[in-house]
């Protein structure tokens, strides 16, 4: 995806990533380590953090790291994964592509066949699909992301962190918005501020009442993280 489909300030992008977490994920520092050693994007020129953004594909992949960390993979695994992924697929983003499975001690990427990463390629017998979708998938393969064929991959091409809220980098360049609109949820927040109820809100914008409940709990947990 072009780098401008979606453009995000490393601390936007760990704030998103902090109110999403199953667990309590690394600190922004961390974030910002994996992306100039170029764990999750191209290696990162040396500028000042200030002026470091990420694109979508980006914010998907730190995603998919969280998550590998979270399921107990180390970071030097995580890494060889990474660098596997990408030499095999062709793709320099391949924390971003769907057909990524993983089990409590080895990660999988269905292509022709269903392929251990971990064991370097290894076929993995049919059976054990059956079995990793009674377990859990990562988070490149989770309900609340959806995805477009690029150059015959299927790659993230929209987040859903929270009911009814979407990130899409076509929309606003990749801004939080109410699901189904191009309405950024800092705009609802900024009217609830200012003293409009979440009942009046609605009626302005012509949307359902749960729509902009659920746009304001996620501007307050972007808030809380925050303050």
């Amino acid at each position: 995806m072009p780098g401008f489909e979606g453009v995000y300030e490393l601390a936007e992008a760990s704030r998103y990533l902090h109110a999403t977490a199953p667990q309590k994920p690394p600190h922004y520092s961390t974030f910002r380590r994996w992306v100039r050693s170029g764990l999750t994007v191209p290696e990162a020129p040396p500028i000042p953090a200030k002026g470091l953004f990420i694109t979508f594909e980006d914010l998907v992949s730190l995603r998919m790291v969280v998550a590998l960390r979270v399921a107990g993979f180390s970071l030097q695994h995580i890494r060889r994964v990474h660098r596997w992924l990408k030499d095999t697929t062709g793709y320099p983003r391949p924390f971003a592509l769907r057909d990524l499975w993983i089990s409590e001690t080895d990660i999988f990427i269905e292509m022709e066949n269903l392929l251990s990463v971990t064991r370097g390629g290894q076929y993995a017998m049919e059976f054990i699909k059956e079995w990793l979708s009674r377990l859990r998938r990562p988070l490149a393969g989770s309900l609340d992301l959806a995805f477009r064929r690029v150059d015959g991959k299927e790659v993230a091409c929209s987040w859903m962190p929270h009911s009814h809220v979407s990130l899409n980098p076509l929309i606003h360049f990749g801004a939080p918005c109410i699901e189904g609109t191009r309405i950024p949820t800092t705009a609802v927040w900024a009217m609830f501020l200012g003293g409009d109820k979440p009942e009046a809100i609605a009626r302005d914008y012509g949307l359902p009442l749960i729509k902009v409940q659920s746009s304001l709990e996620w501007e307050k947990k972007i808030a809380n993280l925050v303050s």
